[in-house]
């Protein structure tokens, strides 16, 4: 006997399960014009996509994590410097005894000499920042001075003695580990020095003459290639973490709400609510206003971090003024060439990728049957987006280069390498708007699929199509 197979019905959406905004959608769906009509669906599905998402604990939850995040962040190098200021010891001076058992030296007398030492080893610091303390006394108390050394109550013991032919002879006594002297370097610069001119007195040299031996070689550079960045060291750094920075949160912000659309749509689908909407609202509709309602949150997250951080680091030059007395101007110079038009411009970019990768989700996940199926729906675009990191992480040292640029140019890359390029400061004003046009023309494109993959695919349960399929469905009209 023949058993006939009943599939099971899928679960039915009780009307009073549907949003209040899309019910209202609903009862107004078959008056007024058209063009009123359909801007009065798409407002109505914005609104209700974008209250229901920002309404939610996880989103509140997760944004202030992310605001904290960015608030606190800019602080790191300040209290890094403060620790540094509190905790830092002044360093004790360096006491040496100077020893002259080699008589005259240079033509210097007992106090020129001592005078000499002190303003090589000391440079232009005086009184209690000077490095070295240093004393002369007479050969006689060598041994009391050793002794000294010895006991650690005398740093540095410096013996000026000469040998038969007169050369001058330097006998250096120390308490410190031999193998960590931070004074030797010095101590041998001074012993050069003092040899160089006892020497040249020696041979009668005038002054002027002498003078001559120190003038620095006349040498002439000539390089083949253009110079590279030469910028500060952290201005350079600066751009790498504003580069990094905005890449992590450009990625994050798309791939959730990117997903966040496909799985939107799925779930509508699975849950037969899609019947009714499409009663109401055309799939066009139901796909400009889902996109731009979540593109709306993600927007919203995206300006309150950049203005926390913006108001983070502005913070920072006051702040350091006030704890270390420096002059901040740098940052604040660094902050108007750099920072704030990289910041603009990120939220543009977000935006564009956004809609970008969005409307490709959208039309895949219309695709599927259930709602585990998302994941393996949207992988093409998912992968498109993570590759965009290798072309990230070697534009970072490379940005200027020809590849670099070229791959700018690409739509589904061109956010994270023009991050690269902006951070780094090496973008003309018409690449910004050449890309952003480029862009603009992808999106017109990946929507006119999208909005064909979503209008055959919302009702299409029971069904799996493969790729060919998904071809012709976008070829027919």
């Amino acid at each position: 006997m023949s058993k006939k197979t009943v599939d099971a019905p899928e679960r039915e959406t009780p009307a009073q399960d549907i949003p209040e905004r899309v019910r209202t959608s609903i009862a107004v769906g078959s008056g007024g014009a058209a063009t009123l009509h359909n801007w009065r669906n798409i407002r109505l599905i914005i609104g209700h996509e974008y209250k229901s998402r920002v309404t939610q604990r996880v989103f509140i939850i997760v944004s202030i994590i992310l605001l904290a995040i960015v608030f606190l962040v800019p602080f790191i190098p300040t209290v890094v410097q403060f620790v540094q200021h509190i905790t830092a010891h002044p360093a004790s001076q360096t006491q040496m005894v100077v020893v002259n058992s080699a008589g005259t030296v240079a033509g210097l007398n007992e106090t020129t000499l001592i005078a000499y030492v002190n303003a090589q080893l000391n440079g232009t610091k005086t009184g209690s920042s000077a490095l070295y303390a240093t004393t002369s006394q007479p050969p006689a108390s060598l041994g009391s001075l050793q002794s000294q050394v010895k006991q650690g109550k005398l740093d540095i013991l410096l013996v000026l003695d000469r040998s038969v032919q007169g050369n001058l002879q330097f006998l250096y006594y120390t308490n410190a580990d031999p193998n960590n002297d931070s004074n030797l370097t010095s101590i041998q610069t001074l012993a050069q020095q003092l040899t160089v001119l006892d020497t040249a007195h020696r041979l009668g040299l005038t002054s002027s003459q002498l003078r001559s031996l120190f003038v620095p070689p006349s040498l002439t550079t000539g390089y083949t290639q253009q110079s590279q960045d030469t910028r500060p060291a952290s201005e350079i750094a600066a751009s790498y973490v504003l580069a990094l920075a905005g890449m992590y949160l450009l990625f994050y912000a798309v791939m959730a709400y990117g997903s966040a659309v496909a799985n939107g749509v799925a779930e509508e689908k699975s849950s037969r609510i899609m019947e009714i909407l499409v009663n109401a609202a055309t799939p066009w509709q139901l796909l400009a206003g889902k996109i731009i309602g979540i593109g709306a949150v993600g927007l919203s997250q995206m300006v309150c971090l950049v203005v926390v951080g913006i108001g983070s680091l502005l913070l920072q030059a006051p702040l350091q003024a006030a704890l270390f007395g420096t002059n901040t101007s740098g940052l604040t110079q660094l902050f108007t060439s750099v920072f704030l038009p990289f910041y603009l411009l990120f939220l543009v970019y977000f935006l564009l990728a956004f809609f970008l990768y969005a409307t490709l989700f959208a039309g895949l996940g219309a695709m599927v049957k259930r709602q585990d199926e998302v994941a393996s729906a949207i992988q093409v675009p998912l992968m498109l987006l993570i590759l965009g990191w290798i072309p990230f992480i070697f534009g970072l040292s490379s940005p200027d280069a020809t590849w670099t640029k070229v791959l700018s140019y690409m739509p589904f890359w061109t956010p994270m390498l023009m991050l690269v390029r902006l951070a780094r400061g090496t973008v003309a004003w018409w690449e910004i708007v050449v890309t952003i046009a480029l862009m603009l023309v992808a999106i017109l494109a990946c929507t006119w699929c999208a909005a064909r993959l979503y209008r055959l695919g919302v009702l299409m349960y029971g069904q799996k199509p493969g790729l060919v399929q998904l071809v012709k469905l976008v070829r027919t009209n």
